[in-house]
């Protein structure tokens, strides 16, 4: 009787674990903003998956601020960094974290440098800007998420609607490229479900 009380018990976690695409609908409460993502996995799956150890990365598609987005994110809120993406036998696509929208950037701390105004010989306005440029790629570089928005995502995008399989891989900022393994996620009817009710 355990026995079988176990292997039940076993059959409905894989079920529940496994993986699939889902869409999340939100709105700002401040803002009235809204968007609408479509994940790989559900909630338990994720939390399940996470507790076996180790930084998991998912990719995940919305639309958000008129735009479309095609991302990688990560369990445990750590940089991400540079993404390699392919989608059956088409040709990988590389994601750069500077291509990241702002929005999904590590928040920072303005650094206000208008007290150099009345000091000779400095431009300060050039200061600013560079410093600013600076804080925003840090902020990026920092950011659980990578991705890319334009072109470049629908092109994605429109691959994994009549994909089998999307292939992906985190080389981060070029330091562990070589140890990084390869994640698949199977492109089905849940993931055209989820685009569904995305508008996308």
């Amino acid at each position: 009787m355990n026995r079988v009380f176990w292997v039940v018990l076993s059959t409905v976690i894989t079920g529940c674990a496994a993986t699939s695409w889902t869409s999340s609908y939100t709105k700002d409460e401040f803002t009235d903003e809204t968007s609408c993502k479509v994940l790989y996995g559900n909630t338990f799956g994720r939390e399940f998956v996470k507790a076996q150890g180790g930084i998991h990365f998912y990719p995940f598609i919305e639309r958000r601020q008129g735009q479309v987005i095609f991302g990688v994110h990560n369990d445990y809120g750590v940089p991400t960094g540079d993404v390699q993406v392919r989608v059956d036998n088409n040709e990988a696509v590389t994601i750069s974290y500077t291509e990241t929208p702002v929005f999904y950037s590590a928040s920072s701390n303005a650094v206000d440098l208008s007290y150099l105004k009345s000091v000779e010989g400095v431009d300060q306005e050039a200061m600013q800007t560079t410093l600013d440029e600076s804080m925003k790629n840090i902020g990026k570089m920092s950011s659980p998420f990578t991705a890319t928005s334009g072109d470049k995502a629908k092109k994605i995008i429109e691959a994994m609607k009549s994909g089998s399989i999307m292939k992906m891989r985190v080389i981060g900022f070029g330091t562990n490229s070589s140890a990084t393994n390869v994640g698949e996620y199977t492109l089905n009817q849940d993931l055209l479900a989820a685009l569904a009710e995305c508008g996308l």
